[in-house]
């Protein structure tokens, strides 16, 4: 772009041009503003750039309630977290069941707080979080069992459903709204994850200026403050992804568009690798767990790219392939975990772990199967963008539902098993 012609001046009278102009290179665009400013004070389009131009959006009451929110809510969840060190309660009992009613729990009161107007929502909520705090409590505590341990692990879905209904408030029954919700825990997680990363520098560069007058807080710090950066971590992140950034980022999208080809090149060599070593999952019951767990991996990536792929207008035929792709060889992956676990099953028995392992793998498979037939659908324009969505997130309450029934129904019907 030619910066000593000013291309603003030129194109006064097309809006448009501008637009483009702005589009193509905002820092050149400022300074040819400022000169057609100068030359042009009446200019009415111009006084409108210039409204938009220094606009700041006013901080609401809310910014600083929502702030003053977080900030106790991570001291109380702190406090909550740490209770084994001042009462009774076993740390291995405790630390094995709540930090995840706790931590989750803390982000469902902040969206309840200050988005959810119905009551009768706000009481639907809090009353399946207090009875999952009840049921949690009740389970066996000695020679835990794998009902038990089944039940822990599904417990944080089971949350993070709670967490999306309060979340989308009065929407919580829309597919759309769902998949704003799942970019939400998309990005959340990222920031999460960057504020922790922050705080590691933070913690060595304290602890190193401490030790470098002689003064040792390793203990005091290590014992109060890194429980408290750990708790406060998400909530933080939600503040800035609800209140900082409007609910506008797009670095989890960035970052699953820009892994969703590696994956898809790492898992092709790794079926055509274990082929060439003849593994054989049927057999190896550790090879197994690695591959439903990159079955799960794989899995998140195809429908969190997909999430954002059906709100573009406009996508490259490689973005598509790519997807297609990568759902075609989760769909692999998900087809020869499901047969080495029936395979289990019928060779060795039923047992707790293979029929979680099995429901988990038969939803992972159909729903991938109607995302890819909607999807393929969707490219050759026989179906809507919202056809698509309505199939990625009215699927998802089926999840909720059998993460329930493995938290609270297995345990009981298993004997405890």
């Amino acid at each position: 772009m030619d910066s000593k012609k000013n291309k603003i001046i030129d194109y006064l009278q097309e809006p448009k041009q501008l637009e483009t102009l702005y589009q193509e290179n905002p820092k050149q665009f400022l300074i040819w503003f400022d000169e057609a400013v100068t030359q042009h004070p009446d200019s009415t389009i111009l006084q409108v750039w210039q409204a938009r131009l220094s606009y700041t959006k006013p901080t609401s009451p809310t910014h600083y309630k929502k702030l003053f929110f977080v900030i106790i809510a991570s001291f109380i969840a702190t406090i909550l977290i740490k209770s084994p060190e001042y009462t009774p309660i076993s740390e291995n009992w405790f630390y094995s069941r709540f930090p995840s009613l706790i931590m989750i729990g803390a982000l469902i009161l902040y969206f309840m707080h200050f988005f959810v107007a119905s009551l009768q929502q706000k009481q639907m909520v809090i009353g399946v979080f207090l009875s999952l705090i009840i049921v949690i409590a009740l389970l066996p505590s000695e020679n835990t069992s794998d009902s038990t341990v089944m039940s822990l692990i599904h417990l944080p879905l089971v949350l993070f459903s709670l967490l999306g209904i309060s979340y989308m408030a009065e929407e919580w029954r829309s597919a759309e709204a769902r998949l704003r919700y799942i970019r939400y825990l998309g990005d959340t997680m990222i920031y999460t994850v960057l504020i922790l990363i922050g705080g590691i520098i933070l913690t060595s560069i304290t602890l190193g200026l401490f030790k470098g007058i002689n003064l040792s807080i390793e203990s005091w710090y290590m014992s109060y403050i890194i429980p408290l950066g750990l708790v406060a971590a998400p909530l933080v992140a939600t503040f800035l992804y609800d209140e900082i950034l409007g609910r506008e980022s797009k670095l989890a999208t960035l970052i699953a568009n820009t892994f969703a080809p590696l994956f898809l090149v790492t898992v092709i060599g790794y079926l055509l690798t274990m082929l060439v070593l003849q593994k054989n999952p049927y057999m190896e019951r550790d090879f197994l767990i690695i591959f439903n767990g990159l079955l799960l991996i794989v899995w998140g990536i195809s429908v969190f790219s997909l999430s954002e792929r059906v709100v573009k207008v406009h996508s490259s035929k490689l973005s598509d392939f790519i997807s297609i792709a990568l759902i075609l060889t989760t769909l692999v992956i998900n087809i020869i975990a499901l047969s080495a676990i029936l395979f289990r099953l019928v060779e060795y028995g039923i047992t707790v772990n293979r029929i979680v392992v099995i429901g988990a793998n038969i939803l992972i498979f159909i729903h991938l199967s109607l995302i890819l037939n909607s999807y393929l659908k969707f490219i050759k324009q026989q179906i809507t963008g919202d056809s698509l969505i309505q199939v990625i997130g009215s699927y998802l309450p089926i999840y909720t539902a059998w993460s329930m029934f493995v938290v609270v129904v297995l345990p009981v019907v298993s004997g405890f098993a």
